[in-house]
């Protein structure tokens, strides 16, 4: 239907909503009146307007002095695993991972109702939305159509200085800013497999704002994602655990300095069970 894009997909990454008044609405990071979302739907170049009646609850709590919502609309990846949405598959190079059917990056005037598309791609996948702390400026994760992989780009919110930032023959996913300047994200630049799955991992990279610098600031076997900073300076995201243990149930918050220091369990790695993606401070 026209609001699938609204409805989202819970439990796949990307998606960040949280529950209001019975449904689910995005729960990204606010700066300067604008939120950000990342929407997970069949048909990612449907209508992307919510009904009245949506748009009044959204006004309402939490969202009451959010002027407008930034938000990339996306299909799907084509596995169930949550972290199977970017690069191809071991049986052969020409099986993606990633969902058809075009990708937008859009804005939402929760006082108009208006949506106007920032990016459209018809072919390719935009993905991964963050403000940036001026909230002038966002960076988001973009495979544009024809292209097998994913790079960092920045926008302006108004659609104009669109520049690429990162290259070359990996997938750069799920970025964030940093307080300095520089970039975090999560990247196949890796080279490694998942152990139990036919899919490529990501684990956390840092470079600075023109994507120069690349580091890894992870030594993980398996995938770690969805990074996000909390007040501490501290940067909070899921580790997929995989060392002498189950490969289906430690899937859980972890947290490490910017450098890629400190790493050490923040909650939930003594508990079987629950995929942990997206966890975000609460002011």
């Amino acid at each position: 239907s026209p609001m699938r894009s609204w409805s989202g997909v819970r439990g796949r990454s990307g998606n960040r909503w949280k529950r209001i008044a019975g449904r689910w609405i995005p729960a990204g990071l606010t700066v300067g009146g604008v939120c950000v979302a990342d929407v997970l739907g069949d048909n990612a170049l449907g209508a992307t307007t919510p009904p009245p009646s949506l748009l009044a609850e959204m006004l309402q709590g939490p969202l009451a002095d959010i002027d407008d919502i930034v938000f990339a609309v996306r299909a799907p990846g084509k596995d169930g695993h949550w972290y199977a949405n970017f690069g191809y598959a071991a049986s052969g190079p020409n099986d993606t991972m990633y969902g058809q059917g075009g990708s937008r990056l859009c804005k939402l005037s929760l006082r108009s109702g208006q949506s106007i598309d920032i990016v459209a791609d018809g072919t390719g996948t935009l993905r991964d939305p963050q403000l940036h702390y001026s909230g002038k400026k966002i960076l988001f994760s973009y495979r544009r159509g024809g292209t097998p992989n994913f790079h960092l780009y920045e926008i302006d919110v108004d659609g104009t200085g669109l520049r690429q930032i990162t290259d070359g023959p990996f997938n750069d996913i799920e970025p964030i800013y940093l307080p300095d300047g520089d970039l975090l994200f999560c990247s196949s630049r890796c080279y490694r497999w998942v152990q139990c799955w036919f899919t490529q991992v990501a684990i956390q990279y840092r470079c600075d704002s023109q994507g120069g610098r690349v580091r890894p600031l992870s030594a993980n076997c398996e995938q770690d994602n969805t990074p996000w900073m909390l007040p501490d300076g501290r940067v909070l995201y899921m580790r997929w655990e995989y060392v002498d243990r189950s490969r289906v149930n430690y899937h859980h918050l972890w947290t490490m300095n910017p450098d890629g220091t400190g790493q050490m369990i923040f909650y939930g790695n003594l508990h079987q069970g629950t995929v942990m993606l997206d966890a975000k401070p609460i002011p």
